[in-house]
C-alpha cells in the first residue's frame, strides 16, 4: 500500500485491488474515505499514518460492502474514531449479517458468511446525509450515489476531489466483470447523471483510482447497463423463471461463475428485473407453481 498525493490536502492509500481516500486536516488528523477489506489492510493504514505523523480523526464509509468497511473495526478499536455513513448503510455496517441475509433472503448459508461478504461489525456514530457536511470544522459535500447499494454516498473534499466509491466503474474493471453488483438500477441511472454534472472535477474510483476522462467513463457505464437491458429484453421474449434467465445471461456473457459469484449475480439480475417490471417493460406472474418473467405484450 502506498500513499499518493492527489491535490492540496487530499490523498489516497493505494493497493493493487482497491484504494482508501484520505483528507488531511491542519491539526494532523485525517478523514479516511473507506477502510479497506480487512484487519490486515487496516493495520497497514495505521502503520503508514504513524510513519507520516498523522492520526485518524474518523472514517467516512461510501457503503457497507466488506471491501470498503472491512477495516472499520480494527481502526476504530485503535483510534476510537467516529464512523460516518448514510442511514441505510449504517444499519448494514453495524449488523454485517444483513448483507448475506439480503442476498439469500433468510439466514445465509455458511458459504455467504465469509469476510468477503460479512466484515467484522463496527459502530457508525454519525449519519452522513447528502449536502454540506461539516467534519472536524471543515466543509465537505456529500453526494447521494445510490444504485450500487441502496444508501451509497460519495464525498467531495475541500480540494474538489470527488470520491465516488463503487458508484462508477473503470473500463478495465467492466471488461473483467461485465455484470457487476447492483441493487437499484433506477437509482444507478440517476447517479450517473449526478456524476455527469460534476464530470469536470477530478474523480477518484475505489477500483480504478484517479480518472481524468470522466465523460467517457460515464458513457461506458451507461453502455454496460444498456447492453444488459437489451440482452434481458431479448431473453424475455418467452416467459422464463429467474433461474432460467440467470442461466441464459451467464451463457450469453460467457461468465465464469462460482457459488459465491452466483448469489451476487442473482442480486444484480433481480435489480434489472425489478426495474423492468416497475417501468412497465416486463411482467411477473405465477404459472403452474413457477414465478415467471416475460416482456410486456
Amino acid at each position: 500500500m502506498q500513499l499518493k498525493h492527489i491535490k492540496g490536502s487530499t490523498y489516497a492509500l493505494e493497493s493493487n485491488s482497491s484504494a482508501i481516500g484520505l483528507y488531511l486536516f491542519k491539526d494532523g488528523s485525517c478523514l479516511l474515505i473507506d477502510s479497506g477489506p480487512n484487519q490486515t489492510r487496516a493495520a497497514e493504514v495505521l502503520h503508514i499514518l504513524k510513519e507520516s505523523g498523522w492520526l485518524v480523526w474518523g472514517i467516512f464509509n461510501t457503503h457497507a460492502h466488506a471491501d470498503h468497511c472491512g477495516g472499520n473495526q480494527h481502526i476504530q478499536k485503535h483510534s476510537h474514531c467516529p464512523i460516518l455513513a448514510s442511514d441505510i448503510e449504517a444499519v448494514f455496517i453495524n449488523h454485517p449479517l444483513l448483507t448475506p441475509y439480503s442476498i439469500y433472503s433468510a439466514h445465509p448459508i455458511k458459504l455467504l458468511t465469509g469476510k468477503f461478504l460479512m466484515p467484522d461489525p463496527s459502530r457508525v456514530s454519525n449519519l452522513a446525509r447528502p449536502g454540506t457536511e461539516i467534519i472536524n470544522g471543515v466543509e465537505f459535500l456529500v453526494l447521494d450515489l445510490a444504485g450500487h447499494s441502496l444508501g451509497h454516498i460519495g464525498i467531495m473534499t475541500p480540494d474538489q476531489v470527488v470520491f465516488v466509491g463503487d458508484s462508477l466503474i473503470s473500463q478495465d474493471e467492466l471488461e473483467l466483470n461485465p455484470f457487476l453488483y447492483l441493487a437499484d438500477l433506477g437509482q444507478q441511472f440517476r447517479t450517473l447523471e449526478t456524476l455527469r454534472d460534476k464530470s469536470h472535477l477530478p474523480f477518484y474510483l475505489s477500483h480504478g483510482g484517479l480518472i481524468d476522462n470522466m465523460p467517457e467513463i460515464i458513457n461506458v457505464n451507461y453502455e454496460m447497463l444498456s447492453d444488459i437491458m437489451l440482452m434481458l429484453k431479448d431473453i424475455l421474449r418467452k416467459p422464463l423463471t429467474r433461474e432460467e434467465i440467470m442461466r441464459e445471461a451467464i451463457a450469453r456473457k460467457g461468465l465464469q461463475v462460482n457459488r459465491n459469484h452466483y448469489f451476487r449475480l442473482w442480486a444484480s439480475l433481480s435489480a434489472f428485473l425489478s426495474y423492468m417490471c416497475d417501468q412497465g417493460q416486463a411482467v411477473v406472474y405465477i404459472e403452474e407453481g413457477y414465478l415467471k418473467f416475460s416482456l410486456k405484450s
